[in-house]
Parts: C-alpha cells; structure tokens; sequence
C-alpha cells in the first residue's frame, strides 16, 4: 500500500501524528484497529520517510536521563561503547534499554529494538523467499551446504524496502557504523531441530577461499541478530567459550563484535544458534565490514 494512493485525510491524519510525536508502531497499531489491512504498514513507513518528527534527529546531548546517540560517523573507528549503566538510548522518535554488556568478547543485548509490527513484517515479507542457508568454503571459496547450519533464509539487499531503510538507518545510529558497510539483510528461519552449531562471523584471512569474499567490503567487524520471534524452547544464541546462553526475545537485539581498531580478531566471539525444541524461530542478521559494502539487488 502505497501513501500517495491513500485518501487526502488519511494522509493528513498520519502526517499530524508524526508532527505530534507519534511512534510508527502507535501509528500503526492506531490503523490495525480502525479496521485497515497490515499492508498500512508500509504507507506509514514512507510517510515517516517522507515527513520525519522535527525531533527525529540524533544528538550527542543527554535529555532527561535519555542518552542520545550522534549521527557523525567514523568509518574507520570501533563501533560506539555500551555499558550496563547506558540506560535507554534514542534513536530518534525510538528508545532501546541496553539489557547487559560483556567486554570479552563485546557483546550487548537491546531490548526493544524492533517493535512486533515490524517482526511480522520482516517474517512475511520472507517466507516466500526462503532458501536452504549455506556457508562459505574457506578452503575453496565456494558457497555450500553444510550440516553445521540447517536453517533457511531469505535475503534483502540495503533499502530495498522502506521498512528495510528505517531499520539499517537505526542500526547505523546505535552502532556508529554508517549502513554502507553492511552485508544485505539476512532473515533466518529455524525450523524444530534447526541449528547453526558454533562457528565465527569472521573470515580467517589466513584461508585461500576466504580471499575472494575478503575482497568485496574488507573484513566482517560486526554482527546484529534481530530476534523477530520468540520460541518456546531452544533456539537459544550460545557463546561456548565464555558460558553465555540469550533466549531469543521477540524484538530484542544482540550485537557483537569481533575485531579490533588495529585488526586483531577476537576468537573468544565464537558462537552457534541452538537446536530448536519447540515451535520456530526466526531472525534477522546484520553483519558489518570495515568497508563499504556494494548493494545487491535480491
């Protein structure tokens, strides 16, 4: 549903609500109610696009006890520090709680990152679309199946959709990478018994087929898992050199990073996805590079 198609009211009636401070999700979930089609969703995404809150700018000063996040960005830095006393953070007309920090490896959970419109969004969005997940050879380069991941994805190149943009400008914001940098978006479903079985984000550069993926974007830095549904049992994001298990929590985040300003590689961030149990699980990933990173088009 496109917003230029929508009545003059409507599109009044939505440009007044953002102007008001609104959330995409009040808006949206405002319009579920009166009776209009989930589809809405994407004409209130390009009204905010199109007619963003005055407010909806990120800044270095602290309102509130809010901290706020700057939109100055270092291409080539560390990605912005967190810390368990960081409290909410803006985003905008957005704020996320970071839940818990570690600093070895660097790992911070969101809660709150995406709303649950937009989880649903993201798994309908896919499942037309979805393939069996393979991994890269690092001795040959290829792209293949392997037993080590079983689940299935879809992927989505960088603002393909409105939705798409929102959530990459956000992630830019909250990291301090700027979203050129990042691989195109990944969602994963995980069936019972699907599994990723521990493994690094990483490409070890001293691999020959690593070469080529190497060459496109520089090294992976980072990743963001977007939890997009919540599972009943397993499915949980293992780290099994340092003993951390994250249940997956529909619209919360968890990012870790895995490389240093200088490039050293930090092999504590070796981490897997556990066999689902009971019922299904579905993310969304980000990984980052220390580069730009080409669009390409799904």
């Amino acid at each position: 549903m496109e917003f230029a198609e929508l009545e003059p009211e409507l599109q009044q009636w939505m440009r007044s609500a953002i102007k008001g401070g609104q959330s995409r999700a009040t808006v949206v979930d405002a319009l579920l109610k009166a009776g209009y089609q989930p589809a809405i969703a994407n004409a209130v995404e390009q009204c905010f696009h199109s007619h963003p809150p005055a407010d909806d700018l990120p800044s270095t000063e602290a309102k509130g006890g809010v901290a706020t996040v700057s939109s100055k960005q270092n291409p080539d830095a560390c990605f912005r520090t967190f810390n368990a006393g960081t409290g909410k953070i803006s985003l905008g007309a957005q704020q996320v709680d970071v839940r818990f920090t570690i600093k070895q490896p660097n790992i911070v959970q969101f809660a709150d990152f995406l709303a649950e419109w937009e989880c649903d969004a993201l798994i309908e969005m896919s499942r037309a679309h979805l393939t069996p997940s393979r991994v890269v050879n690092a001795q040959h380069g290829e792209f293949e199946l392997k037993s080590t991941r079983t689940s299935g994805g879809a992927h989505f190149a960088r603002g393909e959709t409105p939705l798409i943009a929102d959530i990459e400008a956000r992630i830019a914001r909250l990291l301090g990478v700027p979203d050129t940098h990042g691989e195109p978006l990944q969602i994963l479903h995980y069936p019972v018994s699907a599994e990723y079985r521990p493994h690094y984000d990483f490409f070890d550069p001293e691999k020959p087929g690593n070469q080529e993926v190497l060459a496109t974007g520089g090294q992976r830095i980072g990743t963001l898992i977007m939890y997009l549904s919540d599972v009943e049992s397993g499915g949980a994001t293992v780290f099994p050199n340092i003993g951390l298990e994250v249940r997956p929590q529909k619209g919360a985040a968890l990012f870790f990073s895995y490389m240093s300003e200088h490039g050293k590689l930090d092999f504590q961030s070796l981490h897997g996805g556990s066999p689902v149990l009971v019922g299904e699980k579905w993310i969304a990933t980000k990984w980052l590079r220390a580069a730009e990173y080409p669009v390409y088009r799904s």
